[in-house]
């Protein structure tokens, strides 16, 4: 019988139960035999203490008592697993134990009642009480709500009054089934009083003792000295017992006797008259019910002589016909346990199950993997698409799919019998995905591949490997880099920078040989491209519609798949196309496939029929790509190159330097209209001699020499004096001429 505080006011009444210490563990107690009012016809049935009656009957095979730790009689990890057993689970052992059941008597395997609602506090959850419940989902919801097992529940009510095996029980063996209530100094308290306030009230209790603020006398982590037998007078003694867990203090303040070497050598059977049962019967009642009170009884077991495993799951058992589902099952079950062929049998066969289940809590189909995960199905066509008969689930107990972390949906990307290689699942056709980051830019969501049986999976057909269309990509053991089309084309790409403007950016590198299933598309990623009848051109970060002839933009023909592929940055342009160069702000129009210079902004106006146009931002290297239209400069018209501040005029056919402003205003008639031009088409000119007038001093450019013309011929100014006096006393003005343009001059004599 357990030692309980009878109040809930556990404040007010702590003295008390420090007072009741003594008593309760020292004191003697005789066998209290309890006569119950019963209905006509049902005969009385007596109480017991667990301590000091005669053995029960119980287990069917011997167990090892010398493994009987009195510090350790079961793990906390034991002890408080909820999860052990579902109501399924419940109902089957007791209709296993309670095969003997006789006609006329209602046994607990049968037992029904309407329960009560209970208000969830520290301890329990509470109860949500209801009609004609059965006693196995009285003790399933019991063990859910105070975070006890129910296989200890059902070896309490064994131990207690031998309600899982009695044949014979009445309705006293309910009224008090667990002993809850009844402290061996007094009479039962009548708030406890039925099967279910006697379930409920126990569980409760044994978290009040594991609280360790009221219940101090058995604390964990120290030696007490625990009784052997209640009747002091016998002179029994006791010996001191290291307490090693909550769990076994809990038990010793249910019942506050240890077995001594006597009880424990008569294993079933009785020992000498120092010898005490209670917490014995408990070990070996469990013990040969649901194996070590070490580790939580198998959800995974193999019968002795067989090789079948199956999942026991809500009262039956399931054939795990794969290895790969075995995997699944293990990663948060446990490993595979050999059981008697006995246990085994509680459980009927209920056909096959795959990591294919179904929560019936919530509706969910959900895929167990091996690393412990379960993975939703979206849809039918997933559940199909993975080899799976949609109806082919099992219904597995809820407990059993809350061990399993959450995990992203299944989705399209899959895995061969949990091996390393991914890939993604198109119809019946399966990619190689070869890199996590073109995994990562290929998912929607959190990459996940589900795992597939190698039979499912040899059904498919291997396709391209898988790359991400609009990136780049790169072998690890080439250094050419092509751009990913929608299709299987990839296309050359010659410099990132002309990538870039395309808004193409992101580059992968695959392993060497990684790229079956691909071709190589003719051309390359041209600053302006064309796939079949449509042309994009680069705007700098992604692709513009050209609606302009090819003799103007001079496209790159590619594959048709490759534009579709590429980032639209929206509009199209069937007006003149104008670029700028991003280093130097430089605009320029597409002429005849190239990149004529335009100058001016009033000029780029003027070229747009007056309006401003949109002008494209390119990198160098794509403005180098195209190449550019070298000006044509007409007889007379003045010229000036981009990089340098000299003004030229076209004299047949050869650009004349024109040294003063005052001549280029006389040959301009007043202000000068002057070409410019980029400094990359000087080579493409022939240059003459400077325009020189007589009384003109020049200088060639780099050195020291100074010349007076006269007469078409230079004249070199011997002397600084002479020099001065040509300016009337004060120094000339100097006109500077190209070095290259000496061999055009003829020089007179020295002035």
């Amino acid at each position: 019988m357990p030692i309980m505080n009878a109040s809930n006011d556990f404040g007010t009444n702590a003295a008390r139960l420090a007072r009741r210490r003594s008593v309760a563990v020292a004191a003697v107690l005789a066998v209290v035999a309890l006569v119950v009012a019963l209905t006509p016809g049902v005969a009385a049935a007596t109480v017991r203490t667990a301590n000091t009656a005669a053995p029960m009957t119980g287990p069917a095979r011997a167990v090892d008592m010398s493994t009987f730790n009195p510090g350790n009689i079961i793990s906390d990890e034991v002890f408080f697993d909820r999860a052990t057993m579902t109501e399924g689970d419940v109902q089957a052992f007791l209709n296993a134990r309670g095969e003997r059941c006789q006609s006329g008597y209602t046994c607990l395997r049968d037992y029904r009642m309407t329960t009560s609602s209970k208000p969830a506090d520290s301890y329990c959850a509470g109860y949500s009480g209801a009609a004609n419940e059965s006693a196995a989902r009285i003790i399933a919801k019991v063990a859910e709500s105070c975070g006890i097992n129910p296989q200890v529940l059902l070896v309490t009510l064994q131990k207690e009054q031998t309600l899982v095996t009695r044949s014979d029980p009445g309705a006293g063996h309910y009224k008090f089934a667990m002993g809850q209530g009844c402290p061996d100094t007094a009479a039962c308290d009548s708030r406890y009083y039925g099967f279910q306030n006697q379930v409920y009230g126990a569980a409760r209790q044994f978290q009040i003792y594991a609280e360790g603020r009221y219940f101090t006398w058995y604390a964990p982590g120290r030696t007490w000295n625990i009784l052997y037998h209640p009747d002091s007078s016998r002179g029994c003694g006791s010996s001191p017992v290291f307490i090693q867990n909550k769990a076994t203090a809990g038990l010793y303040y249910y019942t506050p006797y240890q077995p001594n070497r006597a009880a424990l050598a008569a294993g079933s059977g009785e020992g000498d008259r120092c010898s005490s049962y209670g917490n014995r019967n408990f070990f070996r009642f469990f013990s040969d019910w649901f194996g070590s009170t070490q580790r939580s009884s198998p959800k995974i077991i193999r019968a002795t002589g067989g090789d079948a495993v199956y999942l026991v799951s809500d009262g039956a058992k399931f054939h795990i016909r794969t290895y790969d589902d075995l995997l699944a099952f293990q990663s948060r079950l446990g490993a595979v346990a050999q059981v008697d062929a006995s246990y085994a049998s509680i459980f009927p066969t209920r056909g096959t199950i795959s990591r294919y289940v179904h929560d019936p809590r919530t509706g969910t189909l959900y895929l167990l993997e091996a690393d412990g995960t379960r993975h939703r199905f979206p849809s039918e066509a997933l559940v199909r698409a993975l080899g799976f008969d949609f109806n082919s689930y099992v219904n597995l107990a809820g407990g059993l799919i809350d061990q399993f972390a959450n995990g992203p949906e299944v989705n399209d990307f899959v895995r061969v019998s949990n091996g390393d290689e991914v890939f993604r699942l198109e119809g019946s056709t399966t990619r190689y995905v070869p890199t996590l980051e073109i995994w990562r830019a290929t998912s929607a969501g959190t990459p996940y591949a589900a795992s597939v049986n190698a039979e499912v999976a040899a059904r498919w057909s291997a396709g391209a490997t898988l790359l991400p269309a609009g990136g780049m990509i790169r072998e690890a053991s080439a250094a050419d880099v092509m751009f990913v089309g929608k299709g299987t084309d990839l296309l050359h790409v010659r410099n990132l920078d002309t990538a870039r403007d395309w808004g193409v950016t992101d580059l992968y590198v695959v392993p060497t040989g990684a790229l079956r299933g691909w071709t190589r598309s003719a051309g390359w990623l041209a600053p302006v491209i064309s796939c079949g009848s449509t042309t994009v051109a680069a705007s700098g970060r992604g692709a513009v519609l050209v609606g302009l002839p090819a003799s103007v933009t001079g496209p790159v023909a590619v594959a048709g798949s490759l534009c579709g592929a590429l980032r639209q940055d929206g509009g199209g342009i069937s007006t003149p196309l104008f670029v700028t160069t991003r280093d130097d702000g430089r605009a320029y129009e597409v002429r005849s496939g190239k990149l004529d210079y335009v100058s001016t902004y009033p000029e780029l106006l003027a070229r747009n029929g007056g309006t401003a146009p949109r002008v494209l931002d390119w990198s160098r290297a794509s403005a180098d790509a195209k190449g550019y239209v070298v000006p044509a400069v007409s007889e007379g018209q003045l010229v000036q190159f981009s990089d340098a501040g000299e003004v030229y005029v076209m004299r047949s056919k050869k650009l004349l330097h024109v040294p003063t402003y005052e001549q280029l205003r006389d040959m301009s008639a007043g202000v000068p209209r002057v070409l410019s031009v980029e400094a990359r088409h000087r080579s493409a000119f022939t240059f003459g001699p400077a325009l020189l007038l007589d009384g003109q001093i020049v200088q060639f450019r780099g050195a020291n020499e100074v010349y007076l013309v006269e007469r078409s011929q230079l004249r070199y100014i011997s002397s600084y004096g002479k020099l001065v006096s040509l300016g009337g006393g004060r120094m000339p003005s100097i006109i500077t001429i190209a070095p290259e343009q000496r061999a055009e001059y003829r020089f007179g004599a020295d002035y």
